[in-house]
């Protein structure tokens, strides 16, 4: 089979790469450099506002209003410590959310919001999250089917299992031996092109030391077993290619490769935000919610238990969970806010170089 599959070249658009992305890119786009993504959401809605009006104005001038809060709650976050910090950074990371429905017109001033998740009494650890229902607005619910996973019926979940379901977090959770093994596949992504520069495909590249870290079988299940094969042999390394091969020409380049990245996102892809730019991963384990969902529950669970329930509040800070959750509140907020922006502007943004922050020790 091998023998069969071309090379393939890069795919370029205007001499540049066309990259995997979990924003919605255009085609031949570049990574936006940003200390402040603040900014650049500010800025975003203040143009797409001066181009609007009526009801559309009103989804806008919303979004703005939430923005401004979410940044307000993160700024004072900076200067406050646990538990009370996880309280801000929840009000924080929830009011970026309402931004980011009020900009896909989602309605929330005018009726009944409900954050969507709660923590059962007499439970110790336990978040349920609500699926939607016809009595207003459940926040949560539909953050998570925006995202790409619709809650059909409420969630029970431990704040242990819901935080190795965080990216950032997710190595310090295997080396302190809360999960057995790890469930992140490392990846590299290509798209290329056929040597006539007519038909796009990918493959996917992982190293093959990863045999000994995690489940590879688990690779080639649900919706990528149906578009992968084996592809093209690489030293080192173990390759997948699409199955199918998709035309393209100068009219619809930017429609083709859009359609690549949605496919690629039934496929349990979640980055990370480093220093040099975004790594890919795949979860192997096809979790029930998107992991920037996981982060918003696991920062609802951590503020509430932080008003609420101080003896639980000081398990958590003095029992073998303390590094976890230090670790979760100082990356994840910060992994949040690059990703949503990202999403929200359809463009990648990510830190400069130059910029000494938290960010740059991931």
């Amino acid at each position: 089979m091998s023998k069969l599959l071309e090379k393939g070249d890069i795919a370029l658009f205007k001499y540049n790469k066309l990259r995997f992305s979990f924003a919605n890119l255009k085609a031949g786009d570049q990574h936006i450099l940003t200390s402040d993504p603040w900014s650049l959401i500010n800025s975003h809605l203040q143009q797409k506002i001066s181009k609007s009006r009526g009801e559309n104005k009103t989804f806008l001038e919303r979004a703005l209003y939430f923005s401004s809060l979410a940044e307000s709650f993160y700024k004072a976050a900076n200067s406050i410590l646990l538990p009370t910090r996880a309280t801000l950074l929840y009000y924080g990371m929830l009011n970026l959310v309402k931004c980011f429905l009020s900009y896909k017109k989602i309605e929330l001033e005018t009726v009944h919001e409900h954050h969507g998740l709660n923590l059962p009494l007499g439970t110790n650890g336990q978040i349920q999250a609500k699926p939607k229902s016809n009595e207003g607005v459940n926040i949560f619910a539909t953050f998570s089917e925006l995202l790409g996973k619709k809650i059909n019926h409420p969630l029970n979940i431990n704040f242990r299992q819901a935080v190795i379901n965080i990216p950032e977090i997710h190595s310090l959770c295997h080396s302190l031996e809360l999960i057995n093994k790890r469930k992140l596949l490392p990846i590299s992504i290509e798209i290329l092109c056929n040597s006539e520069h007519n038909k796009f495909f990918t493959e996917v590249i992982i190293d093959n030391e990863q045999k000994t870290k995690v489940d590879m079988g688990k690779f080639l299940k649900t919706e990528r077993q149906k578009y992968f094969i084996n592809g093209l042999p690489r030293e080192g390394k173990i390759v997948y290619r699409s199955k199918r091969r998709k035309s393209f020409n100068k009219e619809n380049i930017n429609t083709i490769y859009q359609n690549i990245l949605k496919d690629y996102s039934k496929f349990d892809i979640v980055p990370i935000l480093t220093n040099t730019g975004y790594r890919y991963y795949v979860d192997l384990k096809n979790p029930e919610l998107p992991h920037l969902a996981y982060s918003l529950l696991c920062m609802f669970y951590l503020g509430t238990v932080a008003r609420y329930r101080p003896n639980e509040a000081n398990e958590l800070l003095e029992g073998t969970l303390r590094p976890v959750v230090s670790e979760f509140v100082n990356l994840s907020p910060n992994q949040f806010l690059y990703q949503l922006c990202s999403i929200l502007l359809e463009k990648e943004c990510v830190v400069p170089f130059s910029s000494i922050t938290p960010m740059s020790t991931i």
